[in-house]
């Protein structure tokens, strides 16, 4: 039996803003002053763990589905701590109810779009022993609450990637950021045409069946880009 600690990142953010730039008529005493000027675009977000009642892991079982359970360091409440999958056994699926609600707002009418990547592979902090993130942690659609979330361990969802980006910090406890450099992944996680939107997604963990004793997280790290 291995204990699994997903660390997740709430406050990854990365905003491209266009400079506002003043551009005043010339001196002229014939014709009339114009004044023209570019708007900075503005994102802000908030990503919340855990974000409903009933959140936490949820072993790949055909039949009944067992009640979520969880690690301790997710919650103790809605809104709180890790994703925190508690223990798992090697060579095992999971689903993670309620795992992550991101809420986006801009400025911008056309959109947004978010990325999500692991600031690193799948880490043991016991033996420094890594596993591809791509293959071990995997991210679904879920609901906010209302309906209820009907994903299972058997749900199919799609993997994070490592990021090639920059990373500054993320060892356990100590978030991550990610600097793309202006060159981001292919595929974003999530698109959206207008200024504001809501996502929501269960994690799932794939546990390796070569994984071994001891503490394994990894971070998510969200980034949010203006269309």
């Amino acid at each position: 039996m291995i204990r699994q600690i997903l660390g997740y990142v709430g406050v990854a953010f990365a905003a491209i803003a266009f400079a506002a730039a003043l551009a005043p008529a010339g001196a002229s005493t014939t014709s009339p002053a114009q004044v023209k000027w570019n708007t900075q675009v503005v994102v802000t977000m908030s990503l919340t763990p855990n974000y409903a009642l009933g959140f936490g892991q949820v072993k790949a079982v055909f039949g009944t589905q067992p009640a979520p359970t969880h690690g301790p360091n997710a919650g103790p409440g809605t809104g709180q701590g890790d994703v925190d999958f508690g223990n798992v056994l090697s060579g095992t699926d999971y689903l993670y109810k309620y795992a992550a609600h991101l809420n986006v707002t801009t400025n911008d009418p056309s959109g947004f779009q978010v990325y999500g990547e692991g600031a690193a592979d799948f880490y043991n902090q016991a033996d420094a022993s890594t596993t591809p993130i791509s293959s071990t942690i995997f991210y679904a659609t879920s609901t906010s609450g209302s309906p209820v979330d009907t994903n299972n361990g058997f749900t199919p969802g799609l993997p994070f990637e490592r990021t090639s980006g920059t990373v500054t910090g993320g060892s356990y406890g100590v978030a991550p950021t990610i600097d793309y450099g202006g060159s981001y992944p292919s595929t974003p996680v999530a698109r959206h045409t207008s200024a504001t939107g809501d996502f929501y997604w269960d994690y799932l963990l794939k546990v390796p069946s070569t994984a071994t004793g001891g503490n394994y997280f990894v971070w998510i790290v969200y980034t949010v880009v203006p269309s």
